[in-house]
């Protein structure tokens, strides 16, 4: 039905993986088991270590030959939609895709601020004071229940200092022990100690490393910088590996998404595009690669003319709560703060074009980004499996 690939969240995607998990851990979940990874074979080990290499994409891994990573893929899974940190990594945390979580993208319109809010950090589009100091809190935002509350064993989150403390943190990882790292060669340490104290019951440890795709968002994943920074990483999980051999520990490397690389000639702006930014509400949400567009009633027409006439290389356009009813946030009832926060329309970017808009104290950056995800290529959906046992 749709020209570019989904998620598979009928037993391929980063979600069922999560109910394996869960499942193992003598807890229900409502997405069917990762076909490629049971809960039966995840009982026999005593620990369960989920190491989330943030933009690590299948497609990319499959070139790095000789790597231990790709050594040891068990197999390929589906992203979430939106394939961006905020949406699928959030699901690594929670156990459940944006259908029930309700986050929507970097930016999300939230009825709740009165402001598009930059989730993750928890700040408004326009600034970088925290809504915090407003006096709003995560619990406001986010409603679902704790991914690890009921876990049949203990649950531990290792994550960067600097977010270790933050509102989203806190909310998603509750019912774990947080322990702040200092970078990813501190987590492969802490991750180490960890798995090698010594513990009656059975152990969740989930880490978060991010640094790959900041790297990649600066300059690209196909840069020098990257690739150094990978074989690291694979360097580091090999060693990893081999200093907890024996454990009985159940070693699984994931990614949120993959990237891509956009150029300045596929960077689209909403003010250059005539009669578009007079159709529209408020600024656009979600992602560059993907845009929640809220449209005024009396432009529709307009809008819907000026995306098939003037934007039809670069983008998809699809009404919001059809993507909805098609399952692309997930299954089953959808979160009631979800359809608040998809656009009327949205606008998927073909290729590697990317939309973007400014505010009015818009401030040009003094480089231009070029990795970018969310969007539904291959290179942004498909995220590897690696597996191996300790």
């Amino acid at each position: 039905m749709y020209p570019f690939t989904l998620p598979d969240y009928q037993g391929k995607s980063i979600v069922n993986l999560m109910s394996s998990i869960s499942h193992s851990f003598g807890k229900k979940h409502s997405y069917t088991k990762l076909k490629s990874l049971n809960s039966t074979e995840l009982k026999k080990f005593k620990n369960i270590v989920l190491i989330v290499v943030d933009g690590l994409g299948y497609n990319y891994l499959k070139k790095q030959k000789d790597s231990f990573l790709l050594k040891n893929l068990k197999t390929s899974m589906t992203s979430t939609f939106l394939s961006t940190t905020a949406c699928a990594n959030t699901a690594f945390s929670v156990g459940y895709p944006p259908q029930q979580h309700a986050l929507t993208g970097w930016d999300i319109n939230l009825k709740e601020t009165g402001t598009i809010t930059t989730i993750l950090p928890f700040v408004p589009i326009f600034g970088r004071e925290s809504l915090s100091k407003s006096n709003f809190k995560m619990n406001q935002i986010m409603d679902i229940k704790s991914f690890h509350k009921g876990f049949e064993g203990k649950c531990f989150t290792l994550i960067g200092r600097k977010i270790s403390n933050s509102p989203f943190t806190n909310y998603v990882s509750s019912n774990t022990t947080i322990i702040p790292t200092k970078t990813y060669k501190n987590t492969f340490t802490k991750l180490r100690k960890l798995v090698t104290k010594k513990s009656t019951g059975r152990r969740f440890i989930h880490a978060y490393l991010p640094e790959l795709d900041h790297l990649a968002h600066q300059e690209g994943i196909n840069s020098k910088g990257v690739n150094k920074i990978f074989w690291d990483l694979d360097k580091r999980i090999k060693k990893l590996a081999q200093s907890i051999k024996g454990t009985n520990t159940k070693l699984i490397v994931v990614a949120d998404h993959g990237l891509i690389d956009a150029t300045p000639n596929t960077e689209i702006w909403v003010e250059n595009i005539p009669g578009l930014k007079e159709c529209l509400t408020i600024p656009l949400a979600g992602e560059p690669r993907v845009r929640d567009c809220f449209v005024r009633p009396s432009k529709v027409k307009d809008f819907e003319k000026i995306v098939k006439t003037k934007m039809s290389k670069c983008c998809w356009c699809f009404k919001g709560e059809q993507l909805i009813k098609d399952n692309f946030y997930g299954l089953g009832k959808p979160n009631k703060k979800l359809i608040d926060r998809v656009g009327d329309y949205v606008l998927i970017m073909k290729d590697n074009y990317i939309l973007r808009d400014k505010l009015a104290n818009y401030g040009k950056p003094p480089n231009f980004h070029a990795g970018k995800h969310g969007g539904v290529s291959d290179d942004e959906m498909i995220v590897p499996l690696v597996v191996i046992d300790c």
